[in-house]
C-alpha cells in the first residue's frame, strides 16, 4: 500500500506542476481554464489524500508533508467554492479575488513540496515558494482590484 500511496503522490504532484501554468495563464472564463482546472483539482485531491497516507506510515519524520495537504486541500475546497458559488456580497467580482488567493496558494504548496523533497528538506526550500509566490499572488490581486468596477455611492445631501 505505502508504494501505491507514493506513486499517486508523485503522479498527483507531477500533475499538478505541470497544469499549474496553463490553468493560471488561460482565459478566465468558461473552457480551458475550468477544464484545466477540474483536472488541477483532481491532482491537488489526490496529492493532499496521499499525504495523509504516506503521514500514517511515519508521522514523526513526515508531519510537515500531512501539514502541506491539509492546507493545500483547504484552499482547494475554499477556491473552488468561491469559483462556483461566486458570492456577491464580496462586491461584485471580489469572489474572483479570493479564488485567486485560494488557488494561487495551492500553487504554492505543490511548488513547496518539489522544492523540499528536491534539496531534503532544506529550510529555504520551505520558505522561497511563500514568499515568492505570495509576491505574485499579491501582485495580481491588485490587478484584479483595479479591474474591478468600483461602486459609487450617491450622496444623500
Amino acid at each position: 500500500m505505502h508504494t501505491v500511496l507514493v506513486v499517486i503522490h508523485a503522479v498527483s504532484g507531477t500533475a499538478g506542476l505541470l497544469l499549474a501554468l496553463p490553468v493560471l495563464f488561460a482565459p478566465k472564463r468558461r473552457g480551458r481554464h475550468t477544464l484545466l482546472g477540474r483536472v488541477y483539482a483532481g491532482a491537488a485531491v489526490g496529492l493532499s489524500l496521499s499525504a495523509f497516507g504516506l503521514f500514517a506510515y511515519d508521522p514523526a519524520r513526515l508531519w510537515g508533508l500531512a501539514l502541506l495537504g491539509g492546507l493545500t486541500l483547504g484552499w482547494l475546497v475554499g477556491g473552488l467554492w468561491f469559483a462556483r458559488r461566486r458570492p456577491t456580497g464580496l462586491g461584485g467580482r471580489g469572489w474572483r479575488i479570493w479564488h485567486l488567493n485560494l488557488m494561487g496558494s495551492t500553487v504554492i504548496a505543490f511548488v513547496t513540496g518539489f522544492a523540499v523533497q528536491m534539496t531534503d528538506g532544506n529550510l529555504i526550500a520551505w520558505l522561497a515558494p511563500t514568499v515568492v509566490g505570495s509576491a505574485l499572488i499579491a501582485r495580481r490581486t491588485a490587478r484584479e482590484i483595479a479591474r474591478t468596477p468600483r461602486r459609487v455611492v450617491a450622496d444623500a445631501a
